[in-house]
């Protein structure tokens, strides 16, 4: 990853091919002249460097390629390279090749890439939860990005700082943020439709968390009106028929452009995750409006898409819709949806997710006065929490069953009373 200038590639070259300088000069020029190009001190000719590039076994290009250029091309690669890194959670071995690409942008003024780097280090550091240096990552990300006019990128820098004061609830912030990242989004006419729902969702809880349902609500129709008018295989269809008509008409480039965007719209279906993060924000944006059918309703879009997947998104919406029915008082359903979520975890061999499952059963046994069934489920509980070691939470599920025992059992209220109170007094939560 050598940065040379033409005289250290012809030296380092001719040192590989183990060539004296005689050797390489040949009948063409002398071996002085050699040595005058290897330190720089010697300008060549096109000629010249067609005939060393033909001894060396390289290309002219190679040679003619300047520090600036070559700096160029190795950063993109290690950015590429600390982007696999982040996406493979090796965060550690990311940064330190981040740093280093920094230190060769500085060095040959590569503001894009400097910029880009920024980016990533924000990225690093918002998967870590700094969240104060994540903007600071992003806002000189975004200074360079904005100099460079990269449309694209600035709406990135915006949506994620504002993102970061969604989780500080600095909702005012983040508003300001998100409204920056509007304008940008209309500019540049970006057609990834997942990042306008991303942006608008963000901005309706933001509003419901101000207190503006309204405003809310106006972006929840935004969203409602691309899932409606966003039918992927039908825009994919017709960029491949119009690839292929620019095929047939010698349009190469062209045709090349439209298979590549229909290539990219079939990768964004295939990105589940984020659209059900967007259909999990608008649930509980409709839950803090206390709209039980919002919640269901979105819940069960993101537990669609994700319920074959068994991971985080799959189970908090399955979560969701329980908790919503059981909010509703349809309780029939809430245990419907409680054992397959009891399931799920087993399958998965989740021993938290088992304990979100169980005390959700409880909990519903409680609201139906059902009480025996009810300890019964949350004495499991708890069991699975003191093997997990957790005793924040098996704290709480103490004293919630002290509560339970209220009205059946005196001496076994004052049992787990008494084992929430020493858990807390280990926590330091109370004296």
């Amino acid at each position: 990853m050598d940065i040379l200038s033409l005289g250290e590639k012809i030296k380092k070259l001719r040192k590989e091919k183990d060539m004296t300088l005689k050797e390489l000069a040949g009948d063409r020029i002398t071996a002085a002249q050699i040595s005058h190009i290897e330190r720089d001190k010697s300008h060549t000719s096109y000629e010249l460097l067609d005939y060393l590039s033909e001894k060396l076994d390289v290309s002219i290009d190679y040679l003619l390629e300047t520090k600036e250029m070559q700096s160029k091309k190795i950063t993109d690669n290690l950015i590429l390279q600390s982007e696999i890194y982040i996406k493979s959670n090796e965060l550690e071995k990311a940064e330190e090749l981040i740093n280093q690409v920094l230190h060769i942008c500085k060095e040959y003024k590569l503001i894009d890439n400097y910029g880009k780097c920024n980016f990533l280090l924000g990225t690093i550091n918002l998967k870590k939860e700094n969240y104060n240096l994540v903007v600071n990552n992003f806002e000189k990300a975004l200074y360079y990005f904005i100099k460079n006019n990269d449309k694209e990128n600035i709406f990135k820098c915006y949506l994620n700082i504002g993102k970061i004061y969604v989780k500080e609830e600095f909702y005012k912030g983040a508003i300001s943020h998100f409204d920056f990242a509007e304008e940008v989004l209309e500019e540049s006419q970006i057609e990834d439709m997942d990042i306008h729902k991303d942006l608008y969702s963000n901005m309706a809880y933001c509003q419901v968390k101000l207190s503006q349902s309204e405003k809310s609500l106006e972006y929840i129709e935004k969203i409602n009106k691309i899932d409606r008018n966003n039918n992927t295989q039908e825009e994919v269809d017709m960029l491949v028929l119009k690839a292929n008509n620019l095929l047939k008409i010698g349009r190469y480039d062209d045709a090349k452009e439209s298979f590549k965007k229909a290539l990219e719209l079939l990768e964004l279906e295939e990105n589940k995750s984020n659209v059900a993060k967007v259909y999990m924000t608008i649930s509980d944006i409709y839950d803090d409006l206390g709209n039980m059918e919002g919640v269901l309703e979105y819940s069960h879009k993101a537990y669609d898409i994700k319920k074959n997947d068994e991971d985080e998104y799959a189970m908090k919406s399955l979560y969701k819709i329980i908790e919503a029915y059981i909010k509703s008082e349809n309780f029939e359903s809430a245990k419907k949806y409680c054992k397959t979520a009891l399931a799920n975890s087993i399958k998965s061999k989740n021993k938290f997710n088992e304990y979100q499952a169980l005390k959700l059963y409880s909990y519903m046994h409680k609201l139906q006065n059902e009480i025996t069934l009810a300890i019964e489920y949350l004495t499991k509980s708890a069991k699975i929490i003191d093997d997990l070691g957790n005793d924040t939470i098996l704290a709480g599920l103490y004293i919630d069953l002290g509560q339970l025992y209220s009205n059946t059992s005196k001496e076994k209220e004052l049992e787990y009373y008494q084992k929430g109170l020493v858990l807390y007094k280990k926590l330091e939560i109370i004296k």
